[in-house]
Protein backbone atom coordinates (compact mmCIF):
# COMPACT_ATOMS: atom_id res chain seq x y z
CA UNK A 1 0.00 0.00 0.00
CA UNK A 2 1.34 3.43 -0.98
CA UNK A 3 0.93 6.20 1.57
CA UNK A 4 1.70 9.84 0.78
CA UNK A 5 2.70 11.90 3.82
CA UNK A 6 2.62 15.66 3.38
CA UNK A 7 5.04 17.61 5.53
CA UNK A 8 7.17 14.48 5.75
CA UNK A 9 10.12 16.40 7.17
CA UNK A 10 7.99 18.02 9.86
CA UNK A 11 7.87 16.73 13.41
CA UNK A 12 4.65 14.74 13.06
CA UNK A 13 5.18 13.79 9.40
CA UNK A 14 8.68 12.42 9.97
CA UNK A 15 7.58 10.55 13.11
CA UNK A 16 4.80 8.89 11.12
CA UNK A 17 7.07 8.06 8.20
CA UNK A 18 9.67 6.40 10.42
CA UNK A 19 6.98 4.40 12.21
CA UNK A 20 5.05 3.28 9.12
CA UNK A 21 7.78 2.58 6.58
CA UNK A 22 8.25 -1.08 7.56
CA UNK A 23 4.64 -1.94 6.68
CA UNK A 24 3.85 0.58 3.93
CA UNK A 25 5.55 2.20 0.96
CA UNK A 26 6.03 5.80 2.07
CA UNK A 27 6.13 8.72 -0.36
CA UNK A 28 6.72 12.27 0.83
CA UNK A 29 5.59 15.77 -0.05
CA UNK A 30 7.42 18.84 1.23
CA UNK A 31 7.40 22.51 0.33
CA UNK A 32 11.13 22.44 -0.42
CA UNK A 33 13.66 19.64 -0.83
CA UNK A 34 16.62 21.75 0.33
CA UNK A 35 16.51 20.47 3.91
CA UNK A 36 15.19 17.01 4.75
CA UNK A 37 17.21 16.65 7.94
CA UNK A 38 14.65 14.62 9.87
CA UNK A 39 14.51 11.85 7.24
CA UNK A 40 18.06 11.90 5.85
CA UNK A 41 18.65 8.32 6.98
CA UNK A 42 15.63 7.01 5.06
CA UNK A 43 15.28 6.43 1.34
CA UNK A 44 11.87 8.04 0.90
CA UNK A 45 10.83 9.38 -2.48
CA UNK A 46 9.98 13.03 -1.74
CA UNK A 47 8.34 15.56 -4.06
CA UNK A 48 8.35 19.35 -3.76
CA UNK A 49 5.20 21.48 -3.65
CA UNK A 50 7.09 24.76 -4.06
CA UNK A 51 5.52 25.27 -7.50
CA UNK A 52 2.22 23.58 -6.70
CA UNK A 53 1.21 19.92 -6.46
CA UNK A 54 3.41 18.21 -9.09
CA UNK A 55 1.54 16.13 -11.68
CA UNK A 56 4.33 13.55 -11.70
CA UNK A 57 3.49 12.69 -8.09
CA UNK A 58 0.37 10.84 -9.25
CA UNK A 59 1.77 9.82 -12.65
CA UNK A 60 4.72 8.00 -11.09
CA UNK A 61 2.87 6.58 -8.07
CA UNK A 62 -0.47 4.94 -7.35
CA UNK A 63 -1.36 6.70 -4.11
CA UNK A 64 -3.75 4.70 -1.94
CA UNK A 65 -3.86 6.89 1.17
CA UNK A 66 -2.84 10.46 1.91
CA UNK A 67 -1.87 11.50 5.44
CA UNK A 68 -1.90 15.28 5.40
CA UNK A 69 0.26 16.70 8.22
CA UNK A 70 1.82 19.75 6.52
CA UNK A 71 0.79 23.04 8.12
CA UNK A 72 1.93 26.52 9.03
CA UNK A 73 0.98 27.56 12.57
CA UNK A 74 1.82 31.24 12.29
CA UNK A 75 4.34 30.95 15.11
CA UNK A 76 7.02 32.66 13.02
CA UNK A 77 4.87 35.65 12.10
CA UNK A 78 3.86 34.27 8.69
CA UNK A 79 1.37 36.46 6.85
CA UNK A 80 -2.30 35.55 6.65
CA UNK A 81 -1.82 34.98 2.92
CA UNK A 82 1.00 32.51 3.64
CA UNK A 83 -1.15 30.64 6.17
CA UNK A 84 -4.09 30.49 3.78
CA UNK A 85 -1.89 29.17 0.98
CA UNK A 86 -0.26 26.49 3.14
CA UNK A 87 -3.30 25.40 5.13
CA UNK A 88 -6.10 25.82 2.60
CA UNK A 89 -5.20 26.36 -1.06
CA UNK A 90 -2.31 23.87 -1.44
CA UNK A 91 -4.16 21.06 0.41
CA UNK A 92 -7.30 21.92 -1.61
CA UNK A 93 -5.33 21.28 -4.82
CA UNK A 94 -3.95 18.07 -3.33
CA UNK A 95 -7.46 16.93 -2.43
CA UNK A 96 -8.67 17.70 -5.94
CA UNK A 97 -5.85 15.75 -7.61
CA UNK A 98 -6.20 12.84 -5.19
CA UNK A 99 -9.86 12.51 -6.17
CA UNK A 100 -9.09 12.73 -9.89
CA UNK A 101 -6.40 10.06 -9.56
CA UNK A 102 -8.49 7.53 -7.64
CA UNK A 103 -6.96 7.85 -4.19
CA UNK A 104 -8.99 5.89 -1.65
CA UNK A 105 -8.60 7.80 1.63
CA UNK A 106 -7.58 11.29 2.73
CA UNK A 107 -6.51 11.45 6.39
CA UNK A 108 -6.40 15.08 7.48
CA UNK A 109 -4.57 16.51 10.48
CA UNK A 110 -6.80 19.13 12.06
CA UNK A 111 -6.97 21.22 15.22
CA UNK A 112 -9.42 21.25 18.13
CA UNK A 113 -9.17 25.06 18.33
CA UNK A 114 -12.15 27.28 17.61
CA UNK A 115 -11.89 28.93 14.21
CA UNK A 116 -11.58 32.47 15.60
CA UNK A 117 -8.71 31.80 18.02
CA UNK A 118 -6.14 32.47 15.29
CA UNK A 119 -5.62 32.73 11.54
CA UNK A 120 -4.13 29.21 11.70
CA UNK A 121 -7.30 27.81 13.29
CA UNK A 122 -9.49 29.66 10.78
CA UNK A 123 -7.65 28.22 7.76
CA UNK A 124 -7.75 24.70 9.21
CA UNK A 125 -11.48 25.01 9.84
CA UNK A 126 -12.06 26.22 6.27
CA UNK A 127 -10.26 23.19 4.85
CA UNK A 128 -12.21 20.84 7.11
CA UNK A 129 -15.43 22.21 5.61
CA UNK A 130 -14.17 21.50 2.09
CA UNK A 131 -13.30 17.97 3.13
CA UNK A 132 -16.81 17.41 4.40
CA UNK A 133 -18.27 18.94 1.23
CA UNK A 134 -16.34 16.46 -0.96
CA UNK A 135 -16.84 13.41 1.27
CA UNK A 136 -18.82 11.57 -1.42
CA UNK A 137 -15.85 11.70 -3.79
CA UNK A 138 -13.19 10.27 -1.46
CA UNK A 139 -13.19 8.71 2.00
CA UNK A 140 -12.28 11.36 4.60
CA UNK A 141 -10.84 10.79 8.06
CA UNK A 142 -10.38 14.01 10.02
CA UNK A 143 -7.96 13.82 12.96
CA UNK A 144 -8.37 16.66 15.45
CA UNK A 145 -5.18 16.80 17.48
CA UNK A 146 -4.61 18.34 20.86
CA UNK A 147 -1.23 19.98 21.53
CA UNK A 148 1.39 17.30 20.88
CA UNK A 149 4.98 17.36 22.07
CA UNK A 150 8.03 15.17 22.64
CA UNK A 151 11.77 14.77 22.02
CA UNK A 152 12.90 16.47 18.83
CA UNK A 153 9.93 18.83 18.54
CA UNK A 154 10.83 22.21 17.01
CA UNK A 155 11.60 25.20 19.19
CA UNK A 156 8.32 26.78 18.10
CA UNK A 157 6.54 24.06 20.11
CA UNK A 158 5.39 25.59 23.42
CA UNK A 159 6.74 22.84 25.67
CA UNK A 160 10.05 22.63 23.81
CA UNK A 161 10.47 26.41 23.99
CA UNK A 162 9.71 26.51 27.71
CA UNK A 163 12.06 23.62 28.51
CA UNK A 164 14.87 25.38 26.66
CA UNK A 165 14.30 28.67 28.47
CA UNK A 166 14.06 26.95 31.84
CA UNK A 167 17.23 24.91 31.27
CA UNK A 168 19.04 28.12 30.35
CA UNK A 169 17.90 29.55 33.69
CA UNK A 170 16.58 32.75 32.19
CA UNK A 171 16.14 35.35 34.94
CA UNK A 172 12.41 35.55 34.38
CA UNK A 173 9.80 34.20 31.97
CA UNK A 174 6.68 36.29 31.31
CA UNK A 175 3.45 34.29 31.04
CA UNK A 176 -0.31 34.72 31.14
CA UNK A 177 -2.09 33.96 34.41
CA UNK A 178 -1.98 30.36 33.24
CA UNK A 179 -5.54 29.38 34.09
CA UNK A 180 -6.10 27.81 30.67
CA UNK A 181 -6.73 24.08 30.91
CA UNK A 182 -4.98 22.15 28.17
CA UNK A 183 -4.61 18.55 27.07
CA UNK A 184 -1.04 17.82 25.98
CA UNK A 185 -0.42 14.51 24.19
CA UNK A 186 2.91 12.76 23.72
CA UNK A 187 4.13 12.21 20.14
CA UNK A 188 4.20 8.39 20.39
CA UNK A 189 0.54 8.33 21.36
CA UNK A 190 -0.31 10.53 18.37
CA UNK A 191 1.57 8.21 16.01
CA UNK A 192 -0.24 5.22 17.49
CA UNK A 193 -3.56 6.96 16.83
CA UNK A 194 -2.77 7.17 13.11
CA UNK A 195 -1.65 3.54 13.11
CA UNK A 196 -4.99 2.59 14.65
CA UNK A 197 -6.82 4.50 11.92
CA UNK A 198 -4.87 2.74 9.18
CA UNK A 199 -5.73 -0.65 10.66
CA UNK A 200 -9.43 0.25 10.91
CA UNK A 201 -10.10 1.64 7.42
CA UNK A 202 -12.86 -0.80 6.56
CA UNK A 203 -14.98 0.52 9.44
CA UNK A 204 -15.20 4.11 8.18
CA UNK A 205 -18.04 5.89 6.45
CA UNK A 206 -17.44 8.61 3.85
CA UNK A 207 -16.57 11.11 6.58
CA UNK A 208 -15.20 10.17 10.00
CA UNK A 209 -13.80 12.43 12.70
CA UNK A 210 -11.60 11.52 15.65
CA UNK A 211 -10.25 13.66 18.46
CA UNK A 212 -6.76 12.68 19.57
CA UNK A 213 -6.41 13.59 23.24
CA UNK A 214 -5.58 12.14 26.64
CA UNK A 215 -8.47 13.61 28.68
CA UNK A 216 -5.78 14.52 31.26
CA UNK A 217 -6.20 18.28 31.61
CA UNK A 218 -3.54 20.50 33.14
CA UNK A 219 -3.44 24.25 33.60
CA UNK A 220 -0.65 26.19 31.93
CA UNK A 221 0.37 27.40 35.39
CA UNK A 222 0.70 23.87 36.76
CA UNK A 223 2.49 22.76 33.59
CA UNK A 224 5.08 25.52 33.95
CA UNK A 225 5.60 24.84 37.63
CA UNK A 226 6.06 21.13 36.84
CA UNK A 227 8.57 21.92 34.09
CA UNK A 228 10.47 24.24 36.43
CA UNK A 229 10.65 21.48 39.05
CA UNK A 230 11.70 18.77 36.59
CA UNK A 231 14.43 20.93 35.02
CA UNK A 232 15.68 22.28 38.35
CA UNK A 233 15.47 25.77 36.89
CA UNK A 234 16.09 28.97 38.82
CA UNK A 235 13.96 31.04 36.42
CA UNK A 236 11.21 33.19 37.92
CA UNK A 237 7.79 32.54 36.40
CA UNK A 238 5.92 35.83 35.98
CA UNK A 239 2.31 34.69 35.77
CA UNK A 240 -0.02 37.46 34.61
CA UNK A 241 2.68 39.47 32.82
CA UNK A 242 1.09 38.72 29.43
CA UNK A 243 -2.62 39.21 28.70
CA UNK A 244 -4.69 36.38 27.29
CA UNK A 245 -5.07 36.52 23.51
CA UNK A 246 -8.43 37.45 22.05
CA UNK A 247 -10.88 34.51 22.03
CA UNK A 248 -8.51 32.49 24.21
CA UNK A 249 -9.69 28.93 24.79
CA UNK A 250 -9.81 28.60 28.59
CA UNK A 251 -10.85 24.96 28.82
CA UNK A 252 -10.05 22.55 26.04
CA UNK A 253 -12.69 19.82 26.08
CA UNK A 254 -12.37 16.87 23.74
CA UNK A 255 -13.90 13.43 23.35
CA UNK A 256 -11.52 10.63 22.40
CA UNK A 257 -14.11 7.86 22.92
CA UNK A 258 -14.50 7.13 19.20
CA UNK A 259 -10.78 6.46 18.91
CA UNK A 260 -10.74 4.42 22.11
CA UNK A 261 -13.50 2.21 20.63
CA UNK A 262 -11.08 1.32 17.83
CA UNK A 263 -8.60 -0.02 20.41
CA UNK A 264 -6.40 3.04 20.91
CA UNK A 265 -5.49 4.60 24.21
CA UNK A 266 -2.77 7.04 25.29
CA UNK A 267 0.05 5.30 27.12
CA UNK A 268 2.02 8.29 28.42
CA UNK A 269 0.93 10.50 31.31
CA UNK A 270 1.86 14.17 31.16
CA UNK A 271 4.65 13.69 33.75
CA UNK A 272 6.11 10.72 31.87
CA UNK A 273 5.99 12.58 28.59
CA UNK A 274 7.60 15.70 30.03
CA UNK A 275 10.42 13.68 31.64
CA UNK A 276 11.14 11.92 28.32
CA UNK A 277 11.13 15.24 26.49
CA UNK A 278 13.43 16.95 28.97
Amino acid sequence: MNILITGINGYLGSSLAKSLHENYNIIGLEYSLHNLNRINDYNFNVYSVENGIPDELFVENKIDIIIHTATFYGRQNESVRTLANANLFIPFDLLDKSIKNGCNTFINTDTVLDRFVSAYALTKNHFREWLYFRRCEIKIVNMQLEHFYGPGAPETNFITAMIKRLKQNETSIDLTEGKQLRDFIYIDDVVNAYQTILKSQDLFDNYSEYQVSTKQYISIKKLMMTLKHLTGSTSKLNFGAIPYRENELMHSETDNSALVKLGWRPLNTINEGLQKTI
